[in-house]
């Protein structure tokens, strides 16, 4: 098993450490076929197979798996990382599953209040630590 220190460090109810990517799925595959190679490892929560955005008829190759459990989220990248999908066996198509990274992007809440939805340098934080004033205090000074 690999690094179980991260896995327990993860608070219920977070799905950061149950969610593999799997990476190298042929155009063919779909939702259900997915669902009856990983679901030997634990309980599935959700699949999410993105789709091009010209083409809704064809996924982009890669598919999200949330498991209800990290440590059957481990156990699905270790027994599937670098292997073929039941079924597509001597089509030299191996899966590269990893942990799921969060979207760094996405905002917080979902509000459009994120971390990275402004310029680094409209923040307050990046104003102070290059001696600028932040811009509420200009405009008082321009109006006084």
């Amino acid at each position: 098993m690999q690094n179980d220190t991260a896995v327990n460090n993860v608070p219920s109810g977070s799905t950061k450490k149950n969610t593999v990517y799997v990476a190298g799925l042929l155009p063919e595959v779909n939702e259900d076929q997915l669902l009856s190679a990983f679901i030997t490892f634990g309980d599935i929560i959700d699949i999410k197979i993105p789709h091009e955005l010209h083409d809704q008829s064809k996924h982009r190759g890669f598919a999200f798996i949330t498991y209800s459990n990290p440590s059957d989220a481990l156990d699905a990248i270790d027994n599937f990382d670098l292997n073929e999908l039941p079924g597509y066996q001597g089509r030299g198509k191996f899966l590269k599953c990893s942990l799921a990274n969060p979207n760094r992007f996405a905002s917080e809440g979902g509000s459009g209040s994120g971390k990275f939805d402004k310029a680094i340098w409209a923040t307050d934080e990046w104003q102070q630590a290059h001696g600028e004033k932040p811009r509420d205090e200009d405009v008082q000074v321009e109006n006084q």
